[in-house]
C-alpha cells in the first residue's frame, strides 16, 4: 500500500479529515422527548396543532453563571494528522457570570417551544413590531450553572487545516418561569442538556453549547409540570391596600416643588414618570405619576372595568397598578403601583392660558412609541354645559390613539392637563390638531385629590384610616 494510500486510511479512520463539502450544524428544533414513565411527547406539526390551553410565554434572558476561569472541556487534536491554523488543548470559561444577549438563544427556544404547541413571543421571522407580535405573559429565564464539552478537530487533508469538530457537550440549565402580573417565580426546574455528535460541525465550542441547550429546551417543553404553570392566564392576587383612605373620602396628595426652569434641562425626568398601561386585548394608554408612593394618573377609559393593569415605566420594567378611584363622566382614574420611590411630577395651580406654549408626552398608536414628546399651543377653552362642569383646554399638540391618559404640560414641564381626546378627519383618520385635554385641578378634584404640603400629608397619614 503507497503511503498516499496509508495516510488516506489512518485520515477516514480516526474521522479526522473532511472534503470541501460546506458543514452545516445540526438543525435545533422541536424533536420527540422521552419522558420518565416511558411516554414520548412528540412535537407539533404545524401550526394549527399550536395549543390554546397554554398562554403566551417568552424568553426574558439567559445567564451563564459559571465562575471565571473553570475548565469546562477538552478539545482534543487526533493523532497522526496535522493541523493548522487553530488550537486546542483545555477549554476555560474566560468570563465571570454574565447575561447573553445573543439572539441565537431567543430563537431556539421560540423554535423549540412553539414546536411543542406553546404560544410564543419573539417569531424570529416577524422582522417588524407592526406585524403585531403577541407579549409573553409568563416570562421564562435559564441559568447556566455547568458546561462542559469535549470535542475533536477535523482538518482538510489537503492543506491541514482545521475546518470542523465533532464534540460531545452537557449544560445544566436552572429554568425558572416569572409570572409578571404577581411578580413572582411560579416554576422553577433544573433540567441537565446533551448533545452527542458524530458529524463533523463548525469549529465553534459555543455552538456545542447551543446544542446542548437545545436540548434542554426540548425536556423543559416537554416536562408536565412547565406546561401546568402557564395554562391559565396570570390573575391578580388580592390583598388589602395600605395608606389609601376609603374612595367615598377626600385623601391629600403632596405637592411637588413647581418647576420653574425651561423643560428641556429635566425632559428626561419627565418622560420617566410618564408610564404605558397595558389596557388588555392589545390597547394601551399612558398616564403620569404624582407621587413619590406610586400614585399615577389616567383616563378612567384606558383602564376601562379592570383592577388591575400592567403598567410599564420607561426604564423597562412592569409593575402591577391597582385601580383606587375612578369617575366616570370626567374620565379620569387614579391607580396605585407597587413599591415607592418614584420620580412624580409637579401639578400647577394656576389655569394654562390661550397661545401658551404646552408640551404631551405619551404612546401614540403602538406601544414601540411609548415616551414620544410632542408641542403645540392652548387653542381655546371649550366650557361644559352645567350642572357638571367637564370644561376641556384645545390645543394643537398632537396627539394619537394610546396618548390617552397621558400629561400635558406647561413650557417648565409642571402638568396643567391629562389627554383625553381628539379629533379624526377623513377615511385615513388623521389628526386633525383638534385635540382636548382635562384640565389637571378639576381631575384631581374629581377623583378627591386635595394638594397639601409635606407636613400636613403626615399629619393626616399618622391619623387616617386605611382602606
Amino acid at each position: 500500500m503507497s503511503k498516499r494510500r496509508i495516510a488516506l486510511a489512518i485520515c477516514l479512520t480516526l474521522a479526522a479529515c473532511v472534503t470541501g463539502q460546506p458543514l452545516v450544524p445540526p438543525p435545533m428544533t422541536a424533536v420527540p422527548v422521552a419522558r420518565p414513565d416511558g411516554s414520548q411527547v412528540t412535537p407539533v406539526v404545524t401550526a394549527d396543532q399550536v395549543g390554546e390551553e397554554t398562554r403566551v410565554v417568552g424568553l426574558h434572558r439567559v445567564q451563564i453563571d459559571v465562575p471565571r476561569g473553570s475548565e469546562v472541556g477538552q478539545i482534543r487534536k487526533p493523532p497522526l494528522v496535522v493541523c493548522k491554523g487553530g488550537s486546542w488543548g483545555r477549554v476555560l470559561h474566560d468570563e465571570g457570570r454574565y447575561v447573553s444577549r445573543s439572539n441565537e438563544w431567543q430563537d431556539v427556544f421560540h423554535r423549540i417551544v412553539a414546536g411543542h404547541g406553546y404560544r410564543a413571543a419573539g417569531a424570529p421571522d416577524r422582522l417588524f413590531s407592526e406585524q403585531g407580535q403577541e407579549e409573553a405573559e409568563y416570562i421564562f429565564g435559564a441559568n447556566i450553572r455547568a458546561i462542559r464539552v469535549e470535542g475533536t478537530l477535523s482538518c482538510d487533508f489537503i492543506n491541514a487545516r482545521i475546518i470542523g469538530l465533532t464534540g460531545n457537550s452537557t449544560i445544566t440549565v436552572e429554568w425558572q418561569v416569572f409570572d409578571p402580573v404577581n411578580r413572582r417565580v411560579i416554576h422553577k426546574a433544573t433540567i441537565e442538556g446533551q448533545y452527542q455528535g458524530t458529524t463533523v460541525i463548525p469549529y465553534d465550542t459555543e455552538l456545542l453549547v447551543l446544542l446542548a441547550y437545545a436540548d434542554s429546551v426540548n425536556k423543559l417543553a416537554a416536562d408536565p409540570a412547565t406546561r401546568a404553570a402557564v395554562s391559565r392566564k396570570p390573575q391578580r392576587e388580592t390583598k388589602p391596600s395600605k395608606g389609601i383612605v376609603a374612595v367615598d373620602g377626600r385623601r391629600p396628595l403632596v405637592r411637588q416643588p413647581i418647576s420653574k426652569v425651561a423643560i428641556d434641562t429635566h425632559i428626561d425626568r419627565l418622560r420617566s414618570a410618564t408610564v404605558l398601561i397595558e389596557a388588555g386585548a392589545g390597547g394601551h394608554g399612558s398616564g403620569f405619576i404624582v407621587s413619590e408612593d406610586g400614585l399615577v394618573m389616567t383616563n378612567q377609559h384606558v383602564v376601562a372595568g379592570q383592577r388591575f393593569v400592567r403598567v410599564k415605566l420607561v426604564s423597562g420594567r412592569v409593575v402591577v397598578g391597582e385601580v383606587l378611584r375612578r369617575h366616570e363622566l370626567r374620565d379620569v382614574a387614579l391607580l396605585k403601583l407597587e413599591g415607592v420611590g418614584y420620580p412624580a411630577m409637579a401639578i400647577r395651580e394656576t389655569p394654562v392660558r390661550v397661545t401658551e406654549e404646552v408640551y404631551a408626552i405619551g404612546a401614540p398608536q403602538m406601544t414601540d412609541l411609548a415616551w414620544t414628546v410632542t408641542r403645540g399651543v392652548v387653542s381655546a377653552y371649550r366650557p361644559a354645559m352645567p350642572p357638571e362642569r367637564l370644561d376641556l383646554i384645545q390645543a394643537d399638540v398632537p396627539i394619537h390613539g394610546g396618548n390617552s391618559g397621558g400629561p400635558l404640560l406647561d413650557r417648565q414641564g409642571n402638568v396643567v392637563g391629562i389627554t383625553v381626546a381628539g379629533y379624526a378627519m377623513g377615511k385615513e383618520q388623521r389628526n386633525a390638531s383638534l385635540n382636548l385635554f382635562i384640565p389637571i385641578l378639576d381631575g384631581l378634584d374629581k377623583l378627591g385629590l386635595d394638594l397639601t404640603d409635606p407636613a400636613a400629608y403626615e399629619r393626616w397619614r399618622r391619623t387616617a384610616a386605611v382602606e
